[in-house]
């Protein structure tokens, strides 16, 4: 969510649902299955004028659990790592536990939280942008899903596949191939009732990159939100990427990065 949105009540709203399955209206998640498979352990939230860590439980594969530190103060890593195992153990997570903390430095960071802002400057156009379902190579998206490898659209394809619409994917072609896409587009309205666009998966073919393809899709991708309504856009982009470079050059807000054990 926006950071200005993030509040006593939207708190509230996080741990009303922990334990029901359900997903709150604007959770990103609800794009692709009907339960949640995340919650927060509500008994084991630490709150104090110091520091708040939010526990929470992962069914997802063997089950992991997570630990969410939220503080001024750099965290106690070997106190945090022994409540994940805890957790894990108690709570039957084969996977064992991690522990997430923010920070506004960069040092050792893995990812970079960034704020889109839109404006009247996104109703520019992008060349050589197109839509999926219009793009004469639409063929060639299956290989292109295969050689990005884990970037979500492997994920997306099969869905794609399997008759799932979850919104338009906007594609560049070269060479009679596509070499990048962004996508699945989608608004939803946020806790203040301002449009939010969600984050989607986005990457360029390595063979293709340095060429514009990127900032195309990225702009184009803004016109369509900001022709939707949409007021603003938080995403995560992984420490040393093109996309955080992408991200920077384009103007972005950086509300701190993001850690993990």
């Amino acid at each position: 969510m926006p950071p200005e949105t993030v509040g006593a009540d939207l708190f509230d709203a996080v741990l009303d649902v922990a334990h029901t399955g359900r997903f709150l209206p604007f959770d990103k998640d609800r794009r692709w299955t009907a339960t949640k498979d995340e919650r927060v352990l509500v008994g084991d939230i630490v709150h104090t004028a110091a520091e708040t860590i939010v526990p929470a439980l992962s069914t997802r594969g063997g089950g992991l659990a997570k630990v969410y530190y939220y503080s001024a103060e750099e965290p106690d890593l070997p106190a945090l790592v022994r409540l994940g195992e805890r957790l894990a153990e108690s709570h039957g997570a084969g996977a064992g536990s991690r522990v997430i903390w923010f920070s506004d430095r960069p040092d050792g960071a893995r990812g970079r939280v960034m704020v889109k802002r839109f404006s009247a400057d996104d109703e520019r156009p992008a060349r050589s942008v197109q839509p999926l379902t219009h793009c004469p190579a639409a063929d060639t998206f299956g290989a292109f899903a295969d050689e990005i490898g884990p970037e979500g659209f492997q994920f997306l394809y099969q869905r794609m596949k399997a008759g799932r619409e979850d919104g338009p994917t906007l594609v560049t072609v070269t060479d009679d191939r596509i070499v990048g896409a962004v996508g699945p587009l989608t608004t939803v309205a946020g806790p203040d009732g301002r449009t939010i666009q969600q984050p989607a998966y986005f990457a360029v073919h390595p063979e293709y990159r340095g060429r514009g393809h990127g900032r195309s899709l990225w702009r184009a991708s803004m016109a369509w939100g900001h022709a939707r309504g949409a007021e603003v856009k938080v995403l995560q982009a992984s420490r040393g990427s093109a996309a955080e470079g992408l991200y920077v050059s384009e103007g972005l807000e950086t509300h701190g990065y993001v850690c993990q054990t």
